[in-house]
């Protein structure tokens, strides 16, 4: 019989791996995650997971997000060799996620040489050429199409509405069916379609990051034209962290919605961000995995979502001329909790101006300077360097990409017979709400995940 261990992002959200060894004795890793937050969570990348590398024959990814592709480049450096089946729109994602992690861990190598005292790793857990050796084992699959290169098993890929591409696996055994919904969007979101539901299986990997909370009621668009006519009244700049994949597509979607509605006034645009403005360019070329065709509907406007008036910038000279800006101007720019990136050049700049606005559209974690901004922080240190805080700081918490817990017990509605479903991808207090409900709800064994526990399908 088939059967599943759980490796990574078993009571915890991030370090996505699952091992599957199918009837025929196949083994297969489902994503390959990297572990992220706390010191003692990232620590856990330098360490090579419970499973041989060289032993797997194939790595089935649902999406791009780092904690579930980060680890890839590390598995190859190991010794693997085989395929990574994934979407074609999750392959051009990927790729350029994985090469933005290798460049920022080069970095951080190169500042552990010249400051040894502050403890940080003095070799980058993998290079870009090692990003290079994974780019090669990728294998496009399209939605809603079988297949069978594993042995063992028939495998399908369907849309989880959470970024671009993102993937729930329906995987069919001799004598089982496994579903792994990977990350799960949200329903009735403009770029994305809902999440895909499934209606039979015998095992669920369900993620329940949000499995104890609700999103806010509120439409984030009409919260993010208040802001901007609040910003505008200011006669100041409105900077707007946000991650470039996903996050800052939405946002520009957004703007363009309300310039259309007449909604806010003449504005120019500035998306800062070389990153988030490939990522936009990846989604005007994938419609196969968007609500509509981007270039159909805006043309020569499809990478900037159908927003007016925009500036794509690239060079860090260009980034640095828009500090001369001094009002009637929208920046944005990651990373989205501000650790990082040219937004963290633009807070340097923007915090000590008491016209301008600094509005977060996302969840800001625990001790990052979104947190501390949001918190009511009088001074941030940037880059070492201590910032007043003197710009009007706002916040909206409707754009996220994850189902919260209604959405995530909406997907689970879809299934006719009573599965047995084992909670990943979250803290243990969001799992084990999320465990009750369904077993309250729909009856089904619902159990959280334990790292190292093995399932047979």
């Amino acid at each position: 019989m088939a059967r599943i261990t759980f490796i990574g992002a078993a009571g915890v959200v991030t370090g996505s791996k699952h091992l599957l060894e199918t009837d025929s004795g196949a083994r297969v890793l489902l994503d390959c995650g990297m572990f992220q937050g706390l010191p003692e969570l990232v620590q856990r990348n330098w360490t090579p997971p419970p499973v041989d590398p060289k032993t797997l024959d194939a790595v089935l990814l649902s999406h791009a997000h780092l904690d579930h592709c980060g680890y890839l480049p590390a598995l190859t450096q190991q010794g693997f060799a085989g395929p990574i089946y994934t979407t074609p729109a999750t392959i051009e994602v990927a790729t350029l996620v994985l090469r933005d992690s290798a460049g920022l861990q080069e970095d951080e190598a190169k500042r552990a040489a010249r400051h040894p005292e502050r403890g940080l790793h003095a070799a980058p857990l993998y290079t870009d050429d090692d990003v290079t050796a994974v780019t090669k084992l990728f294998r496009p699959v399209q939605y809603n199409t079988d297949f069978n290169d594993i042995q063992g098993c028939r495998v399908r890929l369907v849309d989880a509405g959470h970024i671009l591409g993102s993937a729930i696996m329906q995987i069919w055994f001799a004598e089982g069916k496994l579903t792994f919904t990977g990350d799960l969007g949200r329903y009735g979101r403009p770029l994305l379609n809902d999440p895909t539901p499934v209606s039979d299986s015998s095992v669920v990997l369900c993620e329940s990051t949000y499995g104890d909370r609700l999103h806010p009621a509120n439409d984030p668009q009409v919260d993010l034209g208040a802001v901007i006519n609040a910003a505008y009244k200011r006669n100041g700049v409105l900077v707007i962290p946000a991650f470039a994949i996903g996050r800052t597509q939405e946002i520009l979607y957004a703007i363009g919605q309300l310039q259309s509605a007449g909604s806010i006034p003449a504005l120019d645009i500035y998306v800062d961000s070389p990153m988030g403005i490939e990522s936009s360019q990846i989604m005007a070329r994938h419609p196969e995995a968007m609500r509509f065709d981007l270039r159909a509907r805006f043309g020569d406007r499809a990478d900037s979502m159908g927003a007016q008036s925009v500036t794509m910038v690239q060079s860090v000279d260009q980034s640095k001329q828009l500090n001369d800006i001094a009002s009637k101007a929208i920046f944005i720019a990651s990373s989205g909790m501000a650790t990082g990136g040219r937004i963290q050049h633009h807070l340097r700049n923007r915090l000590p101006r008491p016209n301008d606005t600094v509005c977060f559209v996302g969840y800001e974690g625990p001790g990052t300077p979104g947190a501390a901004l949001l918190g009511g922080a009088k001074t941030l240190r940037i880059m070492g360097v201590p910032v007043p805080v003197h710009a009007n700081i706002a916040h909206i918490d409707g754009f996220s990409a994850h189902a919260d817990k209604n959405e995530l017990l909406r997907w689970m509605g879809g299934f006719t017979g009573k599965p047995q479903v084992f909670l990943v991808h979250a803290e243990p207090a969001a799992a084990a709400s999320l465990a009750a409900a369904v077993a309250q709800q729909y009856g089904f064994p619902t159990q959280v995940a334990k790292p190292g526990q093995v399932v047979t399908i």
